[in-house]
C-alpha cells in the first residue's frame, strides 16, 4: 500500500471519529436541555401546588353550596355513644352503622350546618343548604372524638357535642381537655350538657345558675371562644329552665321533643330527632325525610 493511500484512509477515520464526537456531544447537549426543561417544569408545577395548598394553621376554601329559604323544618339528629361495647344499648350506636348513616348523608347531598349556621335559621329564618341537617351528640362520650369525629372528618361533616363538664378529664370514659380542643378546631361545635347532668327543672333555682355559669366558663377557657348552646339533660326544661338559660348568656337550648326544628321558632325549645341505636336504616330514613315522623 503506497505512502499517500494510506493517508487518505487515516484522514477518513479521523474524520469518522470526529463526526462521532460531535455527535455524542450533540446527545448529551439535548439530552441534558430535555432534563432541564422538564426540571423546571417539575419545579413550577410543585411551586403552584404549593401555593393552591392551604399553608399551615389555614383552612381549605370550602366549595360554596346555593342557600335557599326553608320551611319544611330541619331534623337535628342527635346521638350518645358511638361505638361496639353497647350489647344492645339503644344509646351506643354500633360504629359500623353510624358509618352507614353518614354516608347515607353524603351520597343524599345532606349539608351539615354549623352551630352559628343554625342559631341563623331559627332564630330569624337565615338561607341554608338545601337538605340542611344538624348533628349533635349528648353527654361528652370519648368514643364520640375516637369512633364519630373519624368518619365526620371523611365526609367534611360539622357537628356539636354537648359536654358534662364534671366528666372532662376525670372519667375514662368521657373527653379530655386536649380531645375538646382539638375538636374544637375542626368543624365540631362544644356546648354545655351542665355540669352534672342535673334535671334544670327539679333542682334549685340557685344550682341551676351555678351549674349553667360553670359548665359555660369552663368550656369557654378550653375552647377561647364563646359556648352559646346547652342541651338540657334528660330533655327536661320549664319557663324557670328557660329564664335561667337565657341570663346565664346562653342563645339558644335544645330539648328531647320530637319532631324537626322550624325556622323563626322558639330557640329555647329546639325539637330533635333520636337515633336510636337498635332501629334499623329504614326508621334513620323515615326520620330524615317525614318531619312527621312516628
Amino acid at each position: 500500500m503506497n505512502k499517500k493511500k494510506t493517508t487518505v484512509i487515516v484522514t477518513c477515520i479521523l474524520m469518522i471519529a470526529i463526526i462521532g464526537v460531535i455527535f455524542i456531544g450533540e446527545q448529551r447537549k439535548n439530552k441534558s436541555n430535555e432534563e432541564s426543561v422538564n426540571s423546571a417544569a417539575a419545579k413550577v408545577e410543585d411551586n403552584q401546588k404549593e401555593e393552591s395548598a392551604p399553608k399551615e394553621g389555614e383552612k381549605k376554601e370550602e366549595v360554596k353550596v346555593p342557600l335557599v329559604e326553608n320551611t319544611k323544618g330541619i331534623p337535628v339528629l342527635y346521638y350518645h355513644s358511638v361505638g361496639d361495647d353497647g350489647n344492645g344499648d339503644e344509646l351506643v350506636v354500633p360504629t359500623a352503622k353510624f358509618k352507614e348513616q353518614m354516608k347515607y348523608l353524603k351520597e343524599n347531598n345532606y349539608h351539615t350546618l354549623s352551630m352559628d349556621e343554625f342559631y341563623g335559621y331559627v332564630k330569624n329564618g337565615d338561607k341554608v343548604p338545601e337538605n340542611a341537617i344538624l348533628i349533635t351528640f349528648d353527654d361528652g362520650f370519648k368514643n364520640n372524638y375516637e369512633n364519630a369525629y373519624p368518619v365526620l372528618k371523611e365526609y367534611g361533616f360539622k357537628a356539636t357535642i354537648f359536654v358534662i363538664t364534671d366528666m372532662v378529664d376525670k372519667v375514662g370514659l368521657y373527653l379530655t381537655t386536649d380531645q375538646i380542643k382539638e375538636l374544637s378546631k375542626n368543624n365540631i361545635d362544644i356546648g354545655s350538657h351542665t355540669v352534672n347532668h342535673e334535671n334544670l327543672s327539679s333542682t334549685s333555682k340557685e344550682n341551676t345558675k351555678k351549674t349553667l355559669k360553670d359548665s359555660k366558663e369552663f368550656l369557654e377557657n378550653i375552647v377561647g371562644k364563646p359556648v352559646n348552646s346547652i342541651a338540657y339533660p334528660f330533655g327536661v326544661y320549664d319557663a324557670a329552665t328557660i329564664n335561667s338559660v337565657k341570663e346565664a348568656g346562653y342563645t339558644i337550648g335544645f330539648s328531647t321533643d320530637m319532631g324537626w326544628a322550624k325556622g323563626r321558632t322558639d330557640e329555647y325549645k329546639v325539637k330533635r330527632v333520636y337515633v336510636n341505636a337498635t332501629k334499623d336504616m329504614d326508621v334513620f330514613k323515615e326520620r330524615l325525610g317525614n318531619p312527621n315522623y312516628k
